[in-house]
């Protein structure tokens, strides 16, 4: 019986070799899988095509002209519901995958985006004196040790002014030839410089003039700071919040809007002057009394970008 049915159906033998190698790969049962093969002689079925995918076929479970189509799956290794997988390799055709139908976007936050500038007024309550002594001589020793005498004159002399150590920080010290046209070495120069730190800004003047009555005669000048920065940048954000806001409460009003909110807050620069006095002469005789000296009324500036949702 079994041959007769060989002799009769020739196709049959080669559909379920394939079916069984399919169905093992998928995760299919043999036996069901052979069957459906043997009850479909024809190989070719018509498969429609999924929406939005070109030439996805939709077949429930047949197999398909150069490929197998899978619905489903086992709930051990089978495809996920709703998948059409390929062939397994050893049966020639072509992948398609039905993918679901994007979701609709959904529409972005409506926002109001303006700079605010925040100003505050404030004086300087710090000074930073830069002054030093550059000594010459014949020798690296004698320039050297000519400057050290010098410039422990004019250390002393500050710390006598009422500046404490601490306050008091070396720079640079250097000593290098001194090369003339030949490249011969006519001499030696000795430099040391410090940066003092004046917390009443009232005893700059004083402490220049010191320095300079010492034996100091190079100096960069004076510069004017703040103790507190941190202080002063936080005011000046605060303003340009307030600035941005009133801002957006202008346009808002304007176009007839209501704002609900704040989307996002960025910090952009913060401007902290540092006004410097052009360094003196100090070659010749010392003054006579102290530099009058004047922090004046400094500007600090920020700037913040608020974007308010309405």
């Amino acid at each position: 019986m079994d041959v007769e049915i060989t002799r009769k159906l020739p196709f049959v033998g080669a559909a379920v070799g394939a079916m069984l190698l399919a169905g093992a790969l998928a995760g299919c049962a043999p036996n069901s899988l052979a069957l459906r093969a043997a009850a479909t002689p024809t190989p070719s079925v018509a498969a429609r095509s999924a929406p939005g995918v070109a030439g996805a076929s939709t077949a429930r479970g047949v197999p398909v002209a150069g490929g197998v189509v899978v619905q489903g799956g086992s709930a051990a290794a089978g495809p996920a519901a709703g998948v059409v997988t390929s062939a397994p390799a050893a049966i020639s055709g072509r992948a398609e995958v039905v993918q679901p139908p994007p979701s609709s976007a959904t529409g972005s936050a409506r926002g109001i985006e303006v700079t605010g500038l925040g100003q505050i007024e404030a004086q300087p309550d710090e000074a930073i004196v830069d002054a030093g002594v550059q000594t010459r001589a014949a020798t690296a020793q004698d320039a050297q040790a000519t400057n050290n005498k010098t410039m422990q004159a004019v250390l002393d002399a500050i710390k006598a002014v009422g500046i404490p150590a601490k306050d008091i920080q070396t720079t640079d010290v250097s000593l290098y030839p001194i090369i003339d046209q030949g490249d011969t070495v006519s001499g030696y120069n000795a430099s040391n410089s410090v940066t003092v730190t004046v917390e009443n800004v009232g005893q700059a003047g004083a402490v220049l003039d010191a320095a300079v009555k010492a034996g100091a005669n190079t100096a960069n000048g004076i510069r004017f700071t703040f103790k507190d920065q941190t202080t002063l940048r936080n005011k000046a954000l605060a303003a340009a919040a307030a600035d941005a806001r009133s801002k957006a409460d202008v346009l808002a009003a304007a176009l007839g809007l209501q704002i609900s909110g704040v989307q996002s807050v960025t910090e952009g620069q913060v401007n902290i002057p540092i006004p410097f006095a052009a360094p003196r002469a100090l070659a010749g005789a010392a003054p006579s009394q102290a530099v009058p000296v004047e922090p004046g009324q400094q500007t600090v500036t920020a700037e913040v970008t608020v974007v308010f949702g309405y």
